[in-house]
């Protein structure tokens, strides 16, 4: 399949066209992702909503049933980042599992993806197929993030709405993950409202929002297994009108940036002598590897 072809068919919402176009983001080399961004970035405008939290608050259950509930209101497509091995670099892609066989009777298309260890909860090439996804006619797009913690919040870079999921019953997890994500959530969603301490942790979320200086940020409860008040979080996402592209953009200019630097750079890296590091501050020898010359030149790097 040619370039045009592909672009013809991720326009068109062909999924095999976004499949294929998704792989090749995440695969292939710079000068191909931007040959496939540059046929497609002026087409859709999406709203993207992140879904972030810690691990087993619910956040693919919640996933799983908003979706087919805001299909009524326009196409959703989904991408959900799966935390890769740090031994491996493989991923468990988990979401597909659980969630795809039952979404696609509703037409939803669901992408998993590994993060392959970036940090902030999602992939490296998230805004690549967040523009794939976008072009091809999504009217949502909804992006989970890993299960996070208090610095996993890149989320809030991308989506034009984050939603904080909790749970009741984390425990010391709970406080830990305030002091990063209280500051990032237009929303906050108890989970698991028919535990008995629910109430107690919607109090304290609202008590920390309060010392967060962000008091009047919703926090909604759900109850996954009889679906009450999902009617009030999908009311929510419709009327929510904020548009994150600006920041969205930056990140990803700044993303190409440090790429480019490494790879430029990446060849000296590789290649310095481990033999003559002993008692050299590598303050002074990465200083020299950005003179590039002079790297050659004090000796530190192999020829």
């Amino acid at each position: 399949m040619n370039i045009n072809d592909l672009v013809r068919g991720i326009l068109n919402g062909d999924k095999r066209s976004i499949a294929r176009a998704i792989s090749i983001v995440e695969n292939s080399d710079d000068e191909q992702r931007k040959n496939i961004i540059d046929k497609i970035y002026d087409y859709g405008n999406s709203k993207i909503i992140g879904i972030t939290g810690p691990p087993g608050v619910g956040k693919s259950t919640i996933i799983g049933n908003i979706a087919p509930m805001l299909s009524k209101s326009g196409k959703i497509s989904i991408l959900a980042v799966d935390p890769a091995s740090p031994f491996s670099g493989g991923s468990i892609l988990g979401n597909r599992i659980r969630m795809q066989e039952n979404l696609s009777k509703y037409d939803i298309y669901m992408r998993s993806t590994s993060n392959r260890l970036y940090e902030g909860g999602l992939s490296e090439y998230s805004w690549d197929i967040i523009k794939i996804l976008e072009a091809s006619g999504s009217d949502f797009i909804i992006v989970e993030t890993v299960g996070s913690g208090q610095s996993d919040i890149d989320i809030m870079n991308v989506a034009d709405l984050t939603c904080v999921i909790l749970a009741p019953g984390l425990g010391d997890e709970i406080q830990a993950v305030k002091s990063g994500m209280m500051e990032i959530g237009d929303v906050f969603i108890m989970n698991k409202m028919d535990r008995e301490d629910a109430y107690i942790s919607i109090k304290d979320i609202m008590e920390s929002l309060q010392i967060s200086n962000k008091p009047n940020t919703p926090v909604i409860g759900l109850n996954s297994l009889t679906l009450d008040n999902y009617e009030s979080f999908i009311d929510f996402i419709l009327k929510w009108n904020g548009k994150n592209t600006e920041r969205r953009n930056i990140r990803k200019i700044r993303q190409i940036i440090i790429e480019r630097i490494f790879t430029t750079y990446s060849v000296y890296i590789e290649s310095v002598d481990k033999n003559k590091l002993l008692g050299k501050n590598p303050y002074d020898i990465a200083d020299d590897i950005m003179r590039n010359l002079d790297g050659l030149k004090n000796k530190y790097l192999e020829k």
